[in-house]
């Protein structure tokens, strides 16, 4: 049987076996997804287990994204690009990284299906909370497609600022990279924009107070939190304000189903994914 897994710290809340073993599953694929929950140090070990392929693949989620690109001796030129990878494949003897949360991005901003936005972002701008793995799955999506403008926003203001650095050093697109250096440009910069991204925890807590007014959203904004195992009190907000606003269960199918077919080369079972999550979330 091989062995596929999730790669983190604290990672106990995380949804994803429950959606991979249910597509292994209906594919009769002998193969099971568990949770390597480890710490820093322990890094190492479990690269040298992926390598000799006692670990087929798996996903990694904070804080790991950015260590996990040293891991690697074929990272696809988007990975490298965004300076983050969220998927690995053992593939004899050699393990290839792949960033499927841009692509889970691009799909649940872009499309039609029930959860999705349908959001067309060239030539219109966006401001993103966070400047971790996520973020920068993100922001290489937006640049991707065209949008005009990114406005980078963290708490830690200097992650912000090196972030913003790294994308426009990089000179894709026309997208003009801006920072909000503290909370009091926030408002300011929320109200004129097209686009929000939430890609940090805050709000995966009902305690956690987020970090703007919210009456400055309305019915022009398109919100995306990627929290998806709760409805946080951005996307409460953003819906009682009229805007089309999403939380983050789209792009956590969308990247699993693209990490599937790299592990498996068939297609993911994408609706029996669904089916799993939503069971185990109500949990």
């Amino acid at each position: 049987m091989k062995k596929y897994g999730l790669l983190g710290r604290d990672i106990s809340y995380s949804l994803s076996p429950a959606m991979h073993n249910a597509a292994f599953k209906a594919l009769g694929i002998d193969a099971e997804y568990l949770l390597f929950d480890i710490s820093g140090e322990g890094l190492k070990d479990f690269f040298a287990k992926l390598r000799k392929g006692e670990i087929s693949g798996c996903n990694i989620t904070v804080p790991y994204k950015e260590k996990a690109l040293k891991f690697t001796e074929e990272p696809t030129a988007a990975a490298k690009a965004i300076g983050a990878l969220n998927t690995v494949l053992h593939d004899g003897g050699i393990l290839r990284g792949y960033n499927t949360d841009y692509q889970g991005f691009i799909k649940v901003l872009c499309g039609f299906n029930e959860g999705d936005l349908n959001f067309n972002i060239e030539g219109k701008s966006a401001f993103v909370f966070g400047a971790g793995g996520a973020a920068r799955a993100v922001i290489y999506g937006l640049i991707t497609l065209g949008a005009k403008r990114i406005v980078i926003a963290d708490i830690d203001a200097k992650k912000a600022v090196k972030l913003a650095d790294v994308f426009s050093r990089k000179q894709w697109g026309d997208a003009v990279i801006t920072i909000a250096q503290d909370k009091t440009q926030y408002d300011d910069f929320i109200s004129k924009t097209d686009l929000i991204v939430n890609a940090t925890p805050c709000g995966a807590k009902s305690a956690d107070e987020w970090l703007f007014n919210y009456k400055y959203i309305d019915r022009k904004h398109f919100v995306l939190d990627l929290i998806y195992a709760r409805e946080t009190a951005l996307i409460k907000e953003a819906r009682a304000r009229n805007a089309n606003a999403s939380d983050g269960l789209n792009m956590l199918l969308y990247q699993a189903g693209r990490s599937f077919e790299h592990w498996t080369k068939k297609d993911a079972p994408l609706g029996i994914m669904r089916k799993a999550l939503l069971a185990n979330i109500k949990k």
